[in-house]
């Protein structure tokens, strides 16, 4: 991702951006019994300030706790986070569901726990 630091945007380029049917880059975020990690993770990567146009796959590996109800309500907030729920594959097999759901030119995958 091209990353500009510091440049403040307005809602209109970043609508923009959001909006454009092209994406650059999907990244792919596993997510399993995340529940305190994973909204802050999903935060930190709508935050950025890119010239690429991005989505976000939140993968839902069949958590037990709320892991689930979270990326939900994250997606109603920002229509780039996709989320997908499924039984419990283990960290591979959530990352080649992503693989093969993801729109980009380019992936990118992130730890649910990253911030």
């Amino acid at each position: 991702m091209n990353v500009t630091q510091r440049q403040d945007w307005d809602t209109s380029i970043l609508e923009s951006i959001s909006n454009n049917s092209t994406i650059d880059v999907s990244v792919i975020v596993p997510c399993y019994k995340v529940e305190q990690f994973v909204r802050d993770c999903i935060k930190s990567i709508t935050e950025q300030r890119t010239s690429a146009n991005f989505e976000i796959l939140a993968i839902d590996d069949g958590s037990p706790d709320k892991t689930g109800i979270i990326l939900d309500e994250l997606a109603k907030t920002d229509s780039r986070i996709r989320v997908i729920h499924q039984d419990n594959r283990g960290l591979s097999g959530t990352r080649n569901t992503g693989i093969g759901l993801a729109r980009g030119e380019t992936l990118m995958f992130v730890d649910s726990d990253d911030i």
